[in-house]
């Protein structure tokens, strides 16, 4: 005989859970114009549920966003970065290794589709690029290549380009794979260092110079 129990209907937690994941995989997939009504079908919450959860399309969004950029930064990483006892190399493919090893497509294209909005520029992103990655690589390589680096010292705008370039050639394997569909020949394991040991010797000459 069949059931007659019915379903008891997803705390608001839940049913807030179960959209935000459904909009993180269609927005990601199909860009952040996706109907309000299939991310509700997706979710398996009635229009209703979803309102109470998500007053508009931008608040959604907004969430998204937010999740996007909190879940890149582990606090644990600020140390690394300047801990001398491993090698700057060693700490530099550490590093991105575990940055970049959270990245799947669906994290990819939405960071993609967030930069094209400007969400990067405005967003938390900028301070935590500018000031916990790239800063901090330019004083440890000023360290490496023997140059006093007086307390204070600002970090310059050329030098910050010149860690972005090892920033933007590991993140680049991602784009490839997860926006353009190319392929990808081997592991962030070992990609990255291999970038590493050839960004490195130039890195140093050219700081010197």
């Amino acid at each position: 005989m069949p059931s007659t129990r019915t379903k008891t209907p997803a705390t608001p937690d839940v049913a807030a859970a179960r959209i935000l994941d459904a909009a993180w995989h269609l927005y990601a997939e199909h860009g952040f114009d996706v109907p309000l009504t299939r991310i509700a079908r997706a979710a398996r919450v009635t229009p209703a549920v979803f309102k109470r959860c998500f007053p508009s399309g931008k608040a959604l969004q907004a969430r998204v966003i937010e999740r996007l950029f909190a879940a890149r930064w582990k606090p644990e990483w600020d140390a690394l970065l300047v801990n001398r006892a491993i090698p700057y190399e060693k700490r530099l493919s550490r590093f991105f290794v575990e940055y970049r090893g959270n990245i799947d497509r669906d994290n990819a294209r939405l960071w993609t589709r967030a930069g094209l909005l400007g969400k990067h520029a405005s967003g938390n992103f900028s301070a935590t690029l500018a000031t916990r990655i790239l800063g901090p690589m330019i004083r440890e390589l000023r360290h490496e290549a023997g140059l006093a680096d007086k307390p204070g010292r600002k970090v310059t705008q050329a030098e910050l380009e010149l860690a972005m370039v090892l920033h933007a050639a590991i993140a680049f394997p991602h784009t490839r794979s997860n926006i353009f569909g190319m392929d990808v020949y081997g592991t962030l394991e070992k990609l990255v260092p291999m970038m590493v040991r050839v960004w490195l010797p130039g890195a140093l000459a050219e700081i010197r110079r």
